[in-house]
């Protein structure tokens, strides 16, 4: 296991009674660091979503960082939890048993402003769904190019510096990006996906769902 960074979550203040294992991926906004004076700060939807329940269930968290296709191929047998803007597919619900959604996302590609030609050339997030969909296009007898890449990041420099056309992004991902660089959705999203996390255990899978239920009625997850 490639395992970048090992973080542990203390909510000071109360009685605990172990640590739960989180795998996570790091893909903006769900969680990413954040340069402050004081070093750097893991942030994003779902850290705030696991500090939550971290608290609600009385138990610290360490969170172990990895690669996306890693977190979806190895995370669920390491770790009692695994997160990072995961879309639930029938295909990874044949391994991963997932929580109810926590929001409701999409598969949207993104193109450099101004961009108004025909994309040839796809970058795709190894494991992803965009890497899906381009071998279902493929498939479909649909003639494309594209590039595998281990992280969003290397995506979207890929589409910055014109090593492909376009790349496909987590549609709340894309929102976020299309604020800080120049780019655009291209088109109208591809599919319509619940995001969850996959849980290892039954009846902590139990306890999560319901403080999901409890976090959506209460605005508690925000983008």
């Amino acid at each position: 296991m490639k395992k970048l960074f090992i973080f542990t979550i203390l909510i000071f203040g109360i009685i605990t009674f172990g640590f739960l294992k989180v795998g996570i991926a790091l893909t903006t906004p769900y969680a990413y660091f954040e340069e402050t004076q004081k070093g750097y700060l893991l942030k994003g939807i779902d850290i705030n979503l696991v500090k939550m329940i971290s608290k609600d269930l009385n138990e610290d968290i360490e969170i172990y960082i990895m690669d996306f296709s890693e977190l979806l191929n190895r995370g669920i047998k390491k770790y009692d939890m695994i997160i990072g803007g995961i879309h639930i597919t029938e295909e990874r619900k044949k391994y991963i048993k997932f929580s109810i959604p926590y929001l409701t996302t999409g598969l949207v590609v993104l193109k450099l402003k101004g961009n108004n030609n025909e994309l040839k050339t796809y970058g795709v997030k190894n494991g992803a769904t965009g890497n899906k969909k381009v071998l279902e296009w493929i498939k479909s007898g649909k003639k494309i190019n594209y590039i595998v890449y281990d992280t969003n990041d290397e995506c979207l420099n890929a589409v910055l510096n014109g090593k492909v056309d376009g790349a496909f992004f987590d549609l709340v991902n894309a929102i976020y990006l299309m604020k800080k660089y120049p780019v655009e959705i291209y088109g109208e999203p591809l599919t319509k996906n619940d995001v969850g996390i996959g849980v290892k255990d039954e009846n902590l899978l139990k306890k999560i769902n319901l403080l999901i239920l409890k976090y959506r009625e209460e605005n508690l997850i925000d983008y």
